[in-house]
């Protein structure tokens, strides 16, 4: 009798010590919704600005945290239907007058239609320097309910991997409705 009990306990215990470490081995996520543009964030990754710009737009940036982490996220839409080609170019503009950038220099490759998200949109590649560490990034661009949408997404070559998990996660929670 007691060693039935005992095997009990022991089979609950194990099964339970399994479904415990199933839960804290997935990855947590931050959802993020704000004016029914909605995506998820990593764990590990630290939200360091959710602002509005005015009435009719906003920002969203957010940093890979940890020691020598290069991983950096911007969504930023305005609430109107603009050309997303030449607000790519308007960034590109922006990105090199930045004080940042000024030093090493930034440099872009042409815009030309891709996807993200299940949506047709336009985007660009980019490399530059900071802090001697050379940092790639892309720019995506859409229209989709009234909005326009620019989405960055930046990485260092030392944490791309990691950085590219992020990514795709938003990449596949990324969700705009009305």
């Amino acid at each position: 009798m007691k060693l039935k009990i005992f095997t009990k306990t022991i089979f609950i215990v194990t099964i339970s010590l399994i479904i415990r470490n199933i839960c804290l081995s997935k990855e947590k996520e931050l959802p993020y919704m704000r004016d029914g543009v909605s995506f998820s964030i990593a764990d590990g990754w630290k939200i360091i600005a959710n602002d509005s710009i005015g009435n009719n737009a906003y920002y969203f940036s957010a940093e890979r945290t940890g020691t020598k982490a290069t991983g950096l996220i911007t969504v930023t839409w305005v609430n109107k239907i603009e050309n997303p080609l030449e607000t790519i170019i308007l960034h590109q503009r922006s990105m090199k007058t930045a004080k940042i950038y000024q030093k090493t220099g930034i440099e872009f490759s042409m815009a030309t239609s891709d996807n993200f998200a299940g949506q047709k949109v336009q985007s660009c590649h980019y490399v530059t320097f900071v802090n001697e560490q050379k940092l790639e990034g892309i720019i995506y661009c859409f229209n989709s309910f009234q909005k326009t949408i620019t989405i960055f997404f930046q990485s260092g070559l030392t944490d791309q991997k990691l950085n590219q998990k992020a990514f795709a996660l938003i990449q596949q929670t990324f969700n705009c409705r009305d």
